[in-house]
This record gives C-alpha cells, sequence and structure tokens, in this order.
C-alpha cells in the first residue's frame, strides 16, 4: 500500500485550495460554489456556527466526509491527501471563526432607532428625549445605559435632551461627538461636514480626527469637516439651522454648494453644476413644499434651469 505521506493532491485539490486562499478573508463568496466539498464545508459550518464548545477539528472533517460520501447514491468518492485534509480543516476552523466573528459585530453593532424618509418624524428616546429627525435622515443607539446614552446621527436632526445630571448623552456622526447634559441643539452630518448650532443649555463638541473639543453657548455654531483640527465656535442666528422644522430653507451669504448639500440631504437627490456656480453666494429664503417648486424658484434666483439626469439626478444649466 503507498504511503499517504507522500501522496501528491491531484489538480482539483490544488484548485480547491487556491479558491479558498482567494476568496479569504470573505469567504461568503464561495456560499453557491457548485464544488461538492466546499459546499458541503459551508453547510456544516453554517450547522455549527452558534455552537460555544472548543472547535474539534477532527470531527468536523469526520462530518464533512460522511455528509459527502453519503449525500447520494451516485454521488463520487473524494479523497483528499493528508496535506490538503489539513488545509481543509484549517478552512473550516477560518470559517468558523468569521462566523463567530460576524455574529459578534452582529450583537454590538448600532441598532436603528429612527429613521425618516419624504417627511420629518420625531421619535422619543427611552430617557424622555425628544428627536426630531429631517427627511431621509437615520438615528441609531450605540450605547445605551443607566449612566449614559451614545447615539450616531446620519443626516441631519433637532435633539430636545432632557436634564439628567447623572447621566452622560453623546451624539456622534462620521466626523465629530457632541457630549451634553440638557440641551436642545441642531446637528447635521451632510455634504462632507457636520454642522451644530446650540439652542439652549451648553455641549462639547469635538472633532474626532483631532480629539479636538470647543465648548458651545446658546446662539453660537461650529462646523467639523474631514480637515478640522480644531473646531471654530461662531454667534450666528438661529433661523438657517432650525429653517427645516418650519418647511423652508433660509441662506444668508451661502455657499451654493452648501445650499445644493442642504437640497441633496432633504430630497434625497444629488445635483451637479459647473464650479464656478457653486461658488457663488445667495442669501434668502425658499419654501421647502416639493422638489420642482424649489428646484423651479432656485433656477430663477441662480438664473438658470434644472434638469433631471437620472433617478434622483440633477443637473443645473446656466441661461445662455
Amino acid at each position: 500500500m503507498a504511503n499517504n505521506q507522500n501522496i501528491t493532491p491531484d489538480d482539483q485539490d490544488l484548485n480547491r485550495a487556491r479558491i479558498i486562499g482567494e476568496a479569504l478573508p470573505d469567504l461568503a463568496v464561495l456560499e453557491n460554489t457548485s464544488d461538492p466539498l466546499l459546499s458541503h464545508l459551508f453547510a456544516y459550518k453554517r450547522s455549527v456556527s452558534t455552537q460555544v464548545e472548543p472547535l474539534n477539528s477532527e470531527a468536523v472533517w469526520d462530518s464533512i466526509q460522511y455528509k459527502i460520501n453519503a449525500s447520494s447514491d451516485s454521488a463520487r468518492i473524494i479523497y483528499l491527501s493528508p496535506a490538503i485534509r489539513r488545509y481543509v480543516m484549517a478552512a473550516a476552523v477560518v470559517m468558523i471563526a468569521l462566523v463567530g466573528s460576524f455574529i459578534y459585530q452582529q450583537l454590538t453593532a448600532p441598532t436603528l432607532v429612527g429613521e425618516s424618509f419624504a417627511s420629518s418624524e420625531t421619535i422619543t428616546l427611552p430617557d424622555g428625549s425628544a428627536v426630531t429627525l429631517r427627511p431621509y435622515s437615520a438615528l441609531f443607539a450605540m450605547d445605551v445605559s443607566g449612566s449614559s446614552a451614545e447615539y450616531k446621527l446620519s443626516g441631519e436632526a433637532y435633539f430636545e435632551v432632557l436634564h439628567d445630571p447623572s447621566r452622560t448623552f453623546s451624539v456622534r456622526t462620521d466626523q465629530s461627538e457632541v457630549r451634553v447634559l440638557g440641551t436642545s441643539f441642531i446637528l447635521s452630518d451632510w455634504g462632507n461636514t457636520s454642522n451644530v448650532y446650540l439652542q439652549e443649555g451648553r455641549i462639547q463638541y469635538t472633532a474626532l480626527n483631532s480629539q479636538q473639543s470647543v465648548q458651545l453657548e446658546p446662539g453660537q455654531s461650529s462646523l467639523i469637516n474631514e480637515t478640522t483640527a480644531t473646531p471654530e465656535v461662531t454667534t450666528t442666528e438661529e433661523a438657517p439651522f432650525t429653517d427645516w422644522l418650519n418647511n423652508e430653507l433660509v441662506f444668508q451669504n451661502k455657499p451654493v454648494q452648501s445650499v445644493f448639500n442642504e437640497l441633496e440631504q432633504h430630497f434625497n437627490i444629488s445635483i451637479e453644476a459647473q464650479p464656478a456656480i457653486l461658488q457663488e453666494t445667495l442669501s434668502g429664503s425658499i419654501p421647502l413644499d416639493n422638489l420642482e417648486s424649489v428646484l423651479s424658484d432656485l433656477g430663477l434666483v441662480l438664473g438658470g434651469t434644472f434638469s433631471e439626469t437620472g433617478q434622483n439626478s440633477y443637473v443645473f444649466k446656466p441661461n445662455s
């Protein structure tokens, strides 16, 4: 009898090893493979993904081999050399570990608290605080306990946080964090910029990329983008920040690019225009009744027209 340790894996064995190797770490792409060994490997991986006992690699292989050979009366008996067998067992361990990691990530992933679509939505948090979400925005709970409440915002929202000295309340965007004890503020996260306006109370506003913070008093605002090291505090009018709560858009010497960014968030659209147009500034107000009327009014102000180029996509062209 030949010595199994000297058996050279055939082309099919090597091909399986190559497929597994190229798929790492995203082995899920192999779920629908037509290869019987790999398909049964995934079937077994799914069946044991919730087990907490230590993994027995020999048991993994024996179960896979049994299922392959017993799956069909006409199934071909598959034999792998010890070297390839060890590789497959290692691959099974890797896949089960990845499944465990995926389950852990799912358990610790942010939980959707509320979201809005074409209209604003107001939600009440467990502590009684109220959050009004601008259209096409979402709020996620990161970690909510007796001593802290951590959330993440996508889009824009108006927060009315109940005062509770025994608990910290914080909201993150991709670029910033707001920490409060009890206050009312507007926080936005669109156009690659996080912007906050404090209506009441006191907040700490932090740039996540540099961990530099500023303190805001009522009537002050601050913004953070990808290049912000230390946020700057500005005393400003309230209307441009709370305008959407009254279903209007108010802008005071605001760049057209910023106006477009806000409309993109509010109506879930994208707008393109020539760079020269985007650098102009605007002052005024526009009712946010519906997209068609908003683009028509804004086109008159800018001296041009908006044309639809695709689903939820528009381009602005100045009049000749």
